[in-house]
């Protein structure tokens, strides 16, 4: 069952000036996870940059270190058991980033558990992800299908399926490309309709024109779902805090349900 967030995700980033255009080495991302009601240092939070296998825990006083983290705009996933979960974008360069992250206490509400045995179960995740390919009106690819298209944009994917437009960018990243639905076209008069993001269950705004390829890597992708207008949307889709009016893309990581099969045999 997905938990309900109960209380609202704090988040301030201080960030280091950005180096000069071109090119850059790698940088360190160095940061401290705390409470959001008291500022009580939080250890054993994991954190796990998208697209990539770098992932760390906390340390007793809620600091963290990534070293070796590849410049430009990195998605960062923090988790901890009781507090909702938190995705947020950071720009590294070839110096040091530094994060301070604040996470909201999660109420959840327990259902009763049956423990019954069966043979390789799926990850939640994964279940409700195929469960939805039955019922819903969506457009679904799971880790095969994107296998057999070889992408080498997350772009590629979505241009694959109908309704999706892609639209080129300019300025900083220019030969881009935003994300928009054809049958939402409008719905904000003249202005710009930007697709709702998930990424791992999440919501994950990508604001403004930066191309949604800035952050996802195609070779993490285990399985997207692409909800076009608000009557396909399954109601765990529709956050009201988030506008999904003009359509939702839900992304599911290779690393991210990695991260959580080993959570689960621990």
């Amino acid at each position: 069952m997905t938990p309900l967030l109960r209380e609202i995700v704090l988040l301030t980033v201080s960030l280091s000036p950005l180096s000069a255009q071109g090119n850059r080495g790698p940088g360190t991302l160095v940061g401290t996870v705390k409470a959001a009601d008291d500022g009580t240092p939080l250890p054993f939070a994991r954190i796990s940059i998208i697209g990539t296998r770098q992932t760390t825990v906390t340390a007793a006083d809620g600091g963290f270190i990534i070293l070796q983290v590849a410049p430009g705009v990195r998605v960062i996933q923090v988790r901890l058991v009781g507090y909702s979960t938190l995705l947020t974008s950071v720009t590294v360069a070839d110096d040091t980033a530094r994060v301070q992250i604040t996470l909201a206490t999660l109420a959840v509400s327990l259902d009763p558990v049956e423990v019954t045995g069966r043979a390789a179960p799926r990850l939640p995740a994964m279940q409700g992800f195929e469960e939805r390919r039955l019922h819903a009106q969506g457009h679904f690819m799971n880790r095969t299908e994107i296998l057999r298209i070889q992408p080498r944009r997350f772009t590629d994917l979505l241009r694959r399926i109908p309704g999706v437009q892609l639209q080129p960018t300019s300025g900083p990243y220019d030969g881009g490309q935003v994300v928009r639905m054809s049958r939402t076209i409008g719905v904000n008069g003249s202005r710009a309709c930007p697709v709702l993001y998930y990424v791992n269950g999440s919501p994950f705004p990508v604001t403004g024109d930066i191309p949604v390829d800035q952050f996802i890597d195609p070779n993490d992708v285990a399985a997207i779902e692409v909800y076009s207008g608000m009557s396909q949307i399954p109601p765990e889709f529709l956050s009201s805090s988030h506008d999904a009016r003009c359509g939702v893309v839900v992304i599911w990581t290779i690393s991210s349900l990695d991260t959580l099969k080993t959570d689960r045999h621990q």
